[in-house]
């Protein structure tokens, strides 16, 4: 009877762990997509495509900070494994990546005005690694200090 109790326990961790992955995959892509709108005049993944590795390290920081932010905001799929816990989950998943597009916006924008008379875009486009890594650092930095807030309002919305 241990035995069963112990397969059927794994068996739902598993699940569980594929779910998490669906979910982190699809939010990666949905934050890469809509940054990807945000951005002037670069097409992120063509410039990436060409070798930027300026580009490519910013859109790094901007995978890690979105990591940073979403992962709390999936922990609906823990608690449950039935359509509610899934549903829950996802609505989570949702709201925190509105929070972390959201963020890294405002960041950029703020960091826009402190460097001015410098297009941070052209700057990428043109593959300046050192705006590249400030970039990056500036949305995992944000990711970091915003996250446990993130963390309050979904424990708030679905506690």
């Amino acid at each position: 009877m241990a035995v069963l109790v112990d397969l059927a326990l794994i068996a739902l961790a598993i699940i569980r762990l594929i779910l998490a992955i669906v979910f982190a995959v699809a939010g990666l892509y949905i934050a890469s997509w809509v940054l990807g709108r945000l951005t002037k005049g670069l097409d992120e993944w063509e410039e990436i495509g060409k070798g930027n590795s300026a580009v490519a390290v910013y859109m790094a920081g901007i995978f890690i900070s979105v990591a940073i932010i979403v992962g709390p905001g999936i922990m609906g799929l823990f608690r449950t494994l039935d359509i509610i816990g899934i549903a829950l989950g996802f609505i989570q998943l949702v709201l925190a990546l509105a929070l972390a597009v959201a963020m890294q916006y405002v960041g950029l924008s703020f960091l826009g005005k402190l460097t001015k008379g410098l297009d941070e875009w052209a700057q990428l486009k043109k593959g300046n690694m050192a705006v590249g890594i400030v970039m990056a650092a500036v949305v995992v930095a944000i990711g970091t200090i915003v996250s446990q807030g993130v963390v309050s309002i979904i424990e708030a919305l679905f506690a």
